[in-house]
């Protein structure tokens, strides 16, 4: 791993628990092994593009990195529904790319989101897109979905020698019958299940912000604890 630039920021306000302050510690780095990252990810820090981040707050620790052990999962009757709803859609698997499609459902779909969880205002642009999903120095995979001709879900990974990392996603806000957020979440593990990777890492888990506490609802699930242990977490 070749570090280009340490920035702290912070103290802010949290933008997952209002009510606390955020300081984060970030790494621009020039290069970076998936083997690498992995072992970043099993410190606790996550990545968008070249940046590695983790929290490093001084009065909180409820930001807690969650995977799944893929040969242990099995999917809970919602998320069964969930699969069963969206069996008619196409899934397909490639490398990240930006247009006008898939910029447009981002931003309706981040619309949306603000409107009913308060996130942070603001549109994402070609630009901001591309140097947090599509510029990445280790192995990445998209998986997109669609309803015909018509886009209806994107899931970013992040693949390292052990695990599928789900990155981001993002779906058609205005299908919320079709259950897309579940769904997308699951091609996350069904990918690491087609890659044989044991885990399928989704990122902070945070039980007070509804947000990120759901995804304890994928189980089994593992939280990594202050100690630097992984351990079993019922929800």
């Amino acid at each position: 791993m070749r570090v280009l630039q340490t920035i702290r920021t912070g103290p802010d306000t949290c933008s997952y628990l209002p009510n606390r302050r955020s300081t984060m510690e970030n790494l621009v780095v020039g290069q970076l092994s998936a083997a690498e990252y992995e072992q970043k990810m099993d410190e606790g820090w996550r990545k968008f593009g070249p940046v590695l981040f983790h929290p490093v707050c001084a009065e909180c620790n409820e930001c807690r990195p969650l995977r799944i052990p893929v040969a242990e999962f099995s999917p809970s009757r919602s998320q069964r529904r969930a699969l069963a709803k969206n069996a008619d859609l196409e899934v397909c698997y490639g490398q990240p790319v930006v247009d006008d499609t898939r910029l447009a459902l981002y931003n309706r779909y981040h619309t949306k989101q603000e409107m009913q969880k308060g996130w942070p205002e603001g549109e994402r642009s070609t630009e901001d897109y591309a140097f947090s999903f599509v510029h990445n120095p280790i192995p990445t995979v998209e998986i997109s979905v669609w309803e015909g001709k018509i886009l209806r879900a994107i899931v970013l990974t992040d693949v390292t020698p052990s695990t599928v990392s789900g990155v981001y996603h993002y779906y058609e806000p205005e299908a919320e019958s079709r259950s897309l957020g579940t769904f997308a979440m699951l091609q996350t593990i069904i990918l690491a299940q087609k890659l044989t990777k044991p885990w399928a890492y989704f990122g902070y888990w945070v039980a007070a912000c509804p947000s990120l506490s759901y995804k304890a609802n994928f189980q089994p699930c593992e939280i990594l604890t202050e100690t630097g242990n992984w351990e079993a977490y019922s929800s």
